[in-house]
């Protein structure tokens, strides 16, 4: 199947408000392009609830992008949470795996990234529907058959460990996991933090110790990072206003990686109940996948991805 988406004072003055590419500081860049990208299929194991998107450059099969996606069902049983696999030359035109899902039960928010010709990938696991969350990890040579599935972040009592996000860091070659960590179901005083664990071996992430990036006492969460233009943008996952009907996708940015987050002026980046962002330079080209809302009540989603200048 395939589907297409996809004076001199003055002078000074805007020397400083704008960067060498022509892009106001203490902003996320703007959107050049917004293309649909994937829907699942009627009748079928992801109909209606396409919602997250990971992309690795693998040039392999005749493809140079894979791409893997997950479900939404957060609130029903972990038996519907499954990934899927599509690729595509062109990152607009994506072809689905004929034998999907790749990961059959249990599986939501799946994130890639290929060390050594290895495929690795993460994603959360439940107790049961909504209940406490943690991240696994597993591997594959052909990034379709992945085995050796490892805990990274485990279970703990009234916590939720979910939406994790795989970036290798170009700057100091290390590996980080970033993740939602919350108390989002207590009766009291819930948390949301942004956690992240760090290692130079990728296979050493489980053994690593996480620490917060950010944090909020409102819904917060799905962090994604990207380098583009010297700087780390850190997008997250918000209501728009206290009645939370409404999702949008928020910014930060900063000059380290997982520290020292500043929102950006021209938040929201996306705003019509526009989730599960996931952040990606491909040919020094800053693009973002994105779950758009069809029917908030019903769970229905689908997939685009835009380009941003």
């Amino acid at each position: 199947m395939k589907t297409r988406k996809f004076f001199a004072l003055s002078v000074l003055a805007i020397a400083f408000s704008v960067n060498g590419y022509g892009q106001q500081k203490n902003t996320y860049p703007s959107i050049a392009d917004d293309q649909f990208v994937l829907q699942g299929d009627k009748c079928n194991w992801d109909a209606d609830a396409v919602h997250t998107f990971s992309i690795v450059e693998a040039n392999k099969d005749g493809y140079k992008y894979w791409g893997y996606y997950g479900l939404d069902h957060y609130e029903n049983d972990v038996h519907f949470r499954k990934a899927g696999l599509a690729r595509s030359n062109n990152l607009l035109d994506w072809e689905k795996y004929e034998a999907n899902p790749i990961i059959a039960a249990n599986c939501r928010w799946p994130t890639v990234v290929i060390s050594d010709s290895i495929f690795y990938l993460f994603y959360a696991e439940y107790k049961k529907p909504n209940g406490d969350s943690r991240i696994v990890m597993a591997e594959s040579k052909n990034g379709i058959d992945f085995e050796n599935k490892r805990v990274v972040v485990p279970y703990a009592d009234g916590e939720q460990n979910q939406n994790p996000f795989i970036y290798f860091n170009k700057n100091d070659d290390t590996f980080y996991l970033f993740y939602y960590n919350g108390t989002e179901r207590a009766k009291e005083n819930p948390q949301w933090n942004v956690y992240v664990k760090k290692s130079k071996n990728i296979a050493d992430l489980p053994n690593q110790k996480p620490y917060e990036v950010i944090s909020s006492n409102k819904t917060l969460a799905a962090p994604s990072v990207a380098l583009y233009n010297n700087t780390y943008y850190l997008l997250v996952e918000e209501f728009s206003d206290a009645s939370q009907q409404n999702w949008v996708t928020n910014a930060f940015q900063s000059d380290y990686i997982d520290k020292g987050y500043k929102r950006v002026t021209n938040n929201p980046i996306l705003y019509k109940n526009d989730a599960c962002a996931f952040q990606y330079v491909l040919g020094n080209t800053l693009y973002v996948t994105y779950s758009h809302c069809l029917n908030l009540e019903k769970g229905m989603w689908n997939l685009r991805i835009i380009k941003l200048k």
